[in-house]
This record gives structure tokens, sequence and C-alpha cells, in this order.
């Protein structure tokens, strides 16, 4: 009797533990992965100047060899946005070479800083996206005629690649790393889509 009752005893320990499983098994599915929500890094499309982008975006010292920088006017002139500020041996309209950076302010890498820059951490690709004549531009800060957006890994926050003939013309940083700012970005940028977002 006594052994009957171990015995039981097992049998319902071993039902447990494979009732517990399957339902760990079953939520850990509900769950969306990396690649459920957007494209995976190895995404290519087929088109060259995007994708040796792509190619280079893991690796720093090969993406700033795509820098398109451009040659603008500095000013001495206080404020946030607006062109680059000029160095205290440089006089009012000097021309510089720089790589405009947007984010919650405006700012410039200068050409001669390049290996400051430590490029970005992305998780995965958004979506990438032919852009608008509408979407937001001027001689310190060019559009593009592509863009390319990155989802920013853990914390970081997203990257948007302005890509004008293939090459970087303007990094844009996106502190709301949501699929719903994301998308309002395409909402209110984006002429035509190379790579849509994936679909939920």
């Amino acid at each position: 009797m006594k052994r009957y009752f171990q015995l039981a005893f097992v049998i319902l320990l071993i039902s447990g533990v494979a009732a517990c499983s399957q339902s760990v098994a079953t939520t850990s599915t509900l769950q969306p992965t990396l690649t459920e929500m957007y494209h995976p890094l190895t995404t290519r499309t087929g088109i060259q100047t995007i994708d040796r982008i792509l190619d280079a975006s893991g690796d720093v010292h090969t993406l700033r060899s795509f820098i398109q920088f451009n040659s603008v006017r500095c000013t001495k002139l206080d404020g946030l946005g607006g062109p680059p500020k000029c160095r205290q041996d440089e006089a009012e309209g000097t021309l510089v070479d720089v790589l405009p950076f947007l984010g919650p302010e405006g700012n410039f890498l200068r050409k001669e800083e390049v290996e400051d820059w430590q490029g970005f951490e992305s998780a995965g690709l958004f979506a990438i996206y032919e852009v608008s004549s509408d979407a937001f531009s001027d001689e310190n800060y060019p559009v593009g005629q592509q863009a390319i957006l990155f989802v920013g890994k853990g914390t970081e926050p997203a990257i948007s690649l302005r890509i004008n003939n293939g090459r970087i013309v303007r990094v844009d940083y996106l502190f709301d790393n949501s699929s719903k700012s994301l998308a309002a970005i395409l909402q209110r940028e984006a002429a035509s889509l190379i790579l849509a977002p994936v679909a939920r």
C-alpha cells in the first residue's frame, strides 16, 4: 500500500511539472520576439546604395566613410539650432564642413572630429522610406532622399540616417523608441516605403 501511494505521488508530481512546462511554453509564445516587432539587421533591400550603408551599420569605421559633410557658414550668435557655431579663431560666416545631428536640439560634428562619432547601437530595422518633399529641411539640416529608421538597442534612442546619393547627410536621434512614435514619423515624412514596418 505504501508503495502504491509513493507511485501515485510520483505520477502526480510528473503531471504537475509537465503542466507547468506547457503553461510556460504557451505564455512565452505569446510574447513578441524582436523579429516579430522589427526587421532583423541582416535585412537588405536590393538597392545597392542603401544596402552598403546597412552592411556598414555595425562597423563605425566603415560607417564613417559614408558620411557626406555639408559645407555651411558658421555663426557667432548664441542660441540653440541654426548654423554651427564659429570657433574663436573663425570669423562670422566662415565655411565649415559638418555632419548635422537632430535630437531635442540641433548639433554638428565637424569633419576633423569625425573619429569622435562612435556610431549607434541598434536592435533592428523599423522601416526605410523615400523622404517626402514636405519633410523638414534647410541648408544646415539637409533632409536627404531616403531615410533608414533603426530601432535603438535597450534604452538607446532610435536613429534615422538621412541618405542622399548613397551618403549619410544627417543623423536624427529619436528618443521615443516606441513603434507608435516611429510610425508617426513615417506618416509625416514618407513619400513611399522601401521597407515597410513589420505587420502586427
